[in-house]
């Protein structure tokens, strides 16, 4: 999987995915921006953004303009917001390359912001809002980055609030907008099949001469732990829902491929520790997984689960002590290899998606400190040993770093500090 990257002189990145074996594309504006480069009276607005671009332009004044465009040619388009990201695509079928850059060009570079349509969005963004807080499995792990990151922007909810929301202004977004949405902190990509030339044209027509102007620069988290965190948020619910949490490294880290076979092993699958541990050998859980994300000085690896509420007191034993046990008992070369083909396999099936190898390469691009492609991932993968995985994980669980929330029927919180200090 080849890809190219160059750079116009107004500091935009473009990167290039090629496939022979497709018939679509797919064009991607990947602004490098989320919610933790918001203040906190903007909690949300980048989310917030994300939808807005999709109600006018000044060439597509109405939403209904663009998606009725879009839907005549049989065009997907959808955008995504993270805590240091917001993505806008378009993928149709590669005749239509023309018609989808120039929409989504349009609405990154000349959006309506129409303050009638600022108002009605409101609405739907706090239903959104009231949709996560009602589920718990999602829920669970905003109350976790809350707790592991207290005081800094990147614990806040991407969502925002209903009070931050319902309080913005056009003025507000214009202003994110200046600070954010500029050259050097954008990357456009293209993946699929497409015309090289025609694609060539669009940039120079659209982007080579845009103006030039410094962004906004993020704000490194502040937060040091000392001592286990809990959070316990009562909802009279018939599952209970529980996230450990432990910080871990930033985009790029050395350990992260010890890291990822660690995540693999306990949380990777139906045949992992946690999974035979915690659902299937005592019937706990209905999902349990691990999992790690990185930021770009940070990360937190993650241990989730949808527990029985009347045995929640046993499977958080159980995941603490599978924890325990592989920070004292190297893992066998057997479960290793295990681990290295669940991250190949599964990473192989994905990347056979343009929309995937393409985000592949704009986060990889905006975020690592060397861009590499899958092969030489999966090499690092393979170099990985049981001496690593035993001694990232004992670096990384460690008792006093531990966070734990739980959404579930409880309102005395401390038969869980018990549980953490055990």
């Amino acid at each position: 999987m080849k890809h190219t990257k160059r750079v116009l002189k107004n500091k935009l990145i473009i990167v290039e995915v090629p496939s022979s074996d497709s018939e679509s594309v797919v064009v991607d504006f990947f602004v490098k921006t989320g919610s933790r480069s918001e203040s906190q009276k903007e909690n949300g607005i980048s989310h917030f953004l994300e939808h807005f671009l999709f109600k006018g332009t000044t060439k597509y004044p109405s939403a209904l303009s663009i998606s009725s465009l879009i839907d005549s040619i049989g065009g997907e388009m959808n955008a995504n917001t993270g805590k240091e990201h917001t993505q806008y695509f378009i993928k149709a079928a590669s005749k239509h390359l023309e018609l989808i850059f120039e929409v989504l060009t349009d609405m990154v570079q000349h959006p309506l912001l129409d303050p009638d349509e600022l108002e009605r969005e409101k609405g739907v963004i706090v239903e959104e809002i009231n949709m996560y807080k009602d589920t718990p499995m999602y829920e669970v792990e905003n109350i976790l980055e809350k707790l592991m990151w207290p005081k800094d922007a990147l614990g806040c909810d991407i969502a925002g609030s209903k009070e931050t929301v319902t309080a913005f202004t056009r003025d507000m977004f214009l202003d994110y907008i200046d600070r954010n949405y500029q050259t050097p902190n954008m990357i456009l990509g293209i993946s699929g099949k497409y015309d090289k030339k025609l694609f060539e044209r669009l940039v120079k027509k659209y982007w080579l001469n845009y103006p030039y102007k410094n962004h906004q620069k993020w704000a490194k988290v502040t937060d040091r732990q000392e001592t286990p965190r809990l959070e316990v948020k009562y909802k009279a619910t018939e599952q209970a829902h529980l996230s450990f949490g432990f910080k871990s490294f930033g985009y790029g880290h050395k350990k992260n491929a010890a890291i990822s076979v660690l995540s693999a092993i306990l949380g990777g699958g139906m045949s992992s520790r946690l999974f035979l541990e915690v659902r299937e050998r005592r019937g706990l859980a209905y999902y349990v997984s691990a999992s790690n994300s990185n930021y770009q000085d940070t990360g937190v690896f993650s241990i989730r689960a949808g527990v029985q509420t009347i045995k929640i007191e046993e499977a958080i034993k159980i995941i603490k002590q599978e924890l325990e046990k592989i920070k004292t008992m190297p893992v066998e070369a057997k479960e290793i290899k295990k681990a290295k083909e669940y991250i190949k396999g599964k990473t192989t099936l994905a990347l056979e998606d343009n929309q995937v190898r393409l985000d592949w390469y704009l986060e990889r691009n905006a975020f690592f400190p060397k861009v590499e492609n899958p092969e030489e991932v999966f090499r690092r993968i393979d170099k990985v040993t049981a001496k690593d995985i035993q001694e990232v994980a004992n670096e990384l669980f460690t008792e006093n770093k531990m966070s734990l929330a739980v959404i579930g029927p409880y309102k005395n919180s401390e038969i869980f500090k018990k549980l953490l200090k055990r």
